[in-house]
């Protein structure tokens, strides 16, 4: 099968990172079609020239086309690779500074922050789901777009397309964990299941043969040098205190109070400071979209961002029966939750898409959180799909940050106003 695959958002700045994983699998995609679509004319120019040089100084085979049209650029497509933003970066810096003001850690994935984000993605998501259903029926959508969770249960229940949601948080996670116990990251396979962004591991396995996490952490050493975007001094508080390995966004639930103070004592937003270094950022990457051999930053994700996506559309197209980490409907694979929810755990993946593994119940410590994140997000996206106000008001105060049902009003009214328009679906109707 030599594919064509769709990338929506492909002027974003991530796009480097895309075009470093699809040359990683340059040799089993060979001769395969591209079709980058972006509203952003501009930066969608530099994101081609970009490809097409970086292909060609490689060697790889790939067609690269480009497009401002949704329909045309997926039209007959196989997979569509999902990764934009809706609202841009200062969308980000209102999810992340209203709830703020209220004394809730906003957060564009995990917080109400993004539920707001939600609101805004999914809409966009069920228009390519739809214009999938005319021109591309048997399609996959790989979705990076966040919050992947929210997003990919909004598109399961709300359309007939195929959907798997992609986070390459885990791959991060096991190799801060790697150095946390002192285990090498090659043969480490840890069961990451629940939630995105709130997964939790109790069985590892080093080349097959289980490891003792209890013991592990009991001994495990101070963070050391471990990656300090993602706190691995908590993670391994947070951890030794479950006795069980903990996701890198875990600090949000278990030291919200902490981390509300350091981003108020901050002065600015994450998105603010992501603004301020992109101009520098697309000067660099349009510079080197210009050369025979270019060799972009490999700041805001430019590195090897695309290579999980790249690896799950080849299991598919080649059937190749992976393991990932990937967020898909349940299926049993959580004992108790429900079929439908979509969950983030291991699965099989081939032909037919991914086969999640039966891995039992949730750890006890964690099981009650775990739950009320997933009927937080089962409601996020019920109000995310349909513009109905009052569940999104029951989303946000089953929000695990959120204690007060004022507070979460406050949120969601001066979310909406803010958002307004980005968000079709809550305009009153007659």
């Amino acid at each position: 099968m030599t594919p064509r695959i769709a990338v929506v958002g492909a002027g974003s700045g991530y796009m480097p990172g895309v075009i470093r994983g699809l040359l990683h699998r340059a040799d089993d995609l060979a001769g395969a079609e591209l079709v980058f679509y972006d509203l952003d004319a501009g930066h969608l120019d530099v994101m081609t020239r970009l490809a097409r040089n970086m292909f060609a100084a490689r060697g790889a085979r790939f067609t690269v086309t480009a497009s401002t049209e949704l329909k045309p650029a997926l039209d007959g497509v196989d997979f569509v690779f999902t990764t934009f933003r809706p609202g841009g970066l200062a969308g980000r810096h209102l999810d992340e500074s209203i709830p703020l003001k209220y004394g809730v850690v906003g957060q564009e994935t995990v917080g109400p922050g993004g539920f707001l984000m939600a609101c805004r993605s999914v809409p966009v998501l069920l228009d390519i789901a739809r214009t999938l259903a005319e021109v591309a029926p048997d399609a996959w959508i790989l979705n990076y777009t966040n919050p992947t969770n929210v997003v990919t249960d909004a598109v399961a229940r709300y359309s007939d397309a195929k959907i798997i949601g992609l986070c390459d948080q885990w791959v991060g996670d096991t190799e801060t964990w790697a150095e946390l116990l002192g285990l090498p990251v090659e043969g480490l396979e840890i069961d990451w299941i629940g939630t995105n962004h709130g997964t939790w591991a109790e069985r590892v396995r080093l080349n097959g043969e289980p490891i003792d996490i209890a013991t592990r952490l009991a001994d495990s050493a101070p963070p050391g040098a471990a990656t300090p975007h993602r706190d691995p001094a908590r993670m391994a508080e947070a951890g030794k205190a479950l006795g069980l390995l903990v996701n890198s966004y875990s600090k949000y639930y278990f030291f919200h109070d902490e981390v509300v103070a350091r981003l108020r004592d901050q002065g600015t937003t994450r998105a603010q400071d992501i603004m301020a270094m992109l101009p520098d950022y697309y000067a660099q990457v349009a510079a080197e979209a210009g050369k025979e051999d270019p060799d972009p930053s490999r700041d805001r994700g430019g590195g090897e961002h695309g290579e999980f996506a790249v690896d799950v559309i080849c299991a598919i197209a080649r059937d190749e029966r992976r393991r990932f980490i990937v967020n898909t409907r349940n299926q049993g694979a959580i004992a108790s939750l429900e079929r439908d929810a979509i969950v983030e755990v291991p699965a099989i993946v081939g032909r037919q898409g991914p086969t999640p593994l039966v891995m039992g119940e949730l750890p006890r410590a964690v099981r009650g959180l775990t739950h009320a994140i997933h009927e937080y997000e089962w409601l996020a996206a019920d109000a995310a799909a349909t513009g109905d106000e009052r569940t999104a008001l029951r989303a946000l105060m089953a929000h695990p940050f959120i204690t007060s049902m004022h507070t979460a009003e406050k949120i969601l009214h001066e979310g909406l106003a803010a958002h307004a328009p980005h968000l079709p679906q809550f305009i009153p109707r007659p």
